[in-house]
């Protein structure tokens, strides 16, 4: 039985988890004469919003970033028009993994809790939370899944979203992913240290290696317009919000999480922060234990981790002309290992509409 008029679906994706999950969404309401619009919303740009007073069900796609809702999906629901009472439902991709025949569960944090609250703020019901274990993509931490393991892993989340499209179709409410508030409220330490200083260390970590023949894939293709060129080579902003589709999706396999680059970093700011820090205490004679002491120490260590990860990585990219540098940059990489695989979602007409 069908209680809903029509469906926005907005999505951002980095390798295609939260695109696949939205189409399968898609799918399942067409096939229950519900009209579905999907729009992805990279850069923030070439959004159709529906139009006021329309009877719509509105939906959210997402992958977790740093067990956070990816930055960019936040600032479009921070933006999106107030609501008034309109229903919502909120999907979020988390890093899922197989062991044998277990399926295991990825970590979502607060990645459903804090849009889930912004909606709330604006005026949205949230009928449906969702969390969705697609296959893991993360490079810089693991070597792409093999295509088995990522075929399984997906067979298994469309019947998932199926699911869960039907109940929300048929008017129910789907609060499946709060089942792990728990565990979410315990990391949420990490999704506000990830999203206030350690997505802006991340960024620092790619590269492009002597194999880039400028193709300007990256470039063209970054939902978030976090890579320009400098020196004639990829240079990785900021903003970069590390959704691993360059890595991914590069044809020259040119692209490298710098492993030993981020190491360099990280010492470096280790040292200018116990520096800082102990010239404070001196100084100002501040007590250890006192909550001023734990403030000052915290916003030095984020600032100080970003300022110096953001002039090494500009200091290593003008270097990286240099034959060697380049060399010794892109082989302390793990990804440069032949086996370190890059991830490839599967291909076919659910998922590339």
């Amino acid at each position: 039985m069908n209680n809903r008029g029509s469906i926005y679906i907005y999505y951002i994706s980095g390798t295609g988890n939260a695109r696949s999950a939205s189409y399968w969404i898609a799918d399942e309401a067409e096939k229950n004469n519900v009209n579905t619009r999907v729009q992805q919303i990279d850069r923030l740009i070439d959004i159709d919003l529906p139009p006021a007073g329309s009877d719509h069900l509105l939906g959210f796609a997402f992958p977790t970033h740093g067990f956070n809702a990816a930055p960019i999906m936040l600032r479009f629901i921070a933006g999106f028009p107030r609501g008034r009472g309109k229903e919502v439902f909120l999907l979020n991709t988390r890093g899922g993994l197989k062991l044998s025949k277990l399926f295991l569960p990825g970590l979502s944090g607060v990645a459903l809790l804090l849009p889930a609250f912004i909606l709330f703020l604006k005026g949205y019901r949230c009928i449906g939370f969702r969390q969705l274990d697609m296959p893991s993509n993360w490079i810089s931490l693991h070597p792409g899944l093999r295509q088995p393991v990522i075929e399984s892993i997906s067979n298994r989340c469309e019947r998932i979203v199926r699911k869960f499209t039907r109940k929300i179709l048929s008017g129910k409410n789907v609060y499946r992913g709060l089942f792990s508030l728990p565990a979410d409220l315990i990391i949420s330490p990490i999704a506000l240290a990830y999203y206030v200083g350690g997505r802006f260390f991340l960024a620092k970590t790619f590269i492009a290696n002597n194999k880039c023949n400028n193709c300007g894939l990256c470039i063209k293709e970054c939902p978030t317009a976090s890579i320009i060129e400098i020196s004639k080579r990829p240079y990785w902003k900021l903003s970069c919000e590390s959704c691993m589709r360059c890595i991914n999706n590069c044809p020259q396999r040119a692209i490298e999480s710098a492993h030993g680059l981020a190491i360099v970093f990280w010492l470096a700011f280790s040292s200018f922060n116990a520096l800082i820090l102990s010239l404070i205490v001196n100084y100002f004679t501040i007590e250890s234990s006192s909550t001023l002491w734990w403030l000052a120490s915290n916003i030095l260590s984020i600032a100080g981790m970003v300022a110096i990860s953001a002039a090494l990585y500009r200091l290593f990219h003008y270097a990286m002309a240099a034959r060697p540098v380049k060399y010794l940059v892109r082989f302390t990489s793990l990804t440069t290992l032949p086996f370190w695989r890059r991830y490839k979602r599967l291909k076919n007409n659910k998922t590339t509409t």
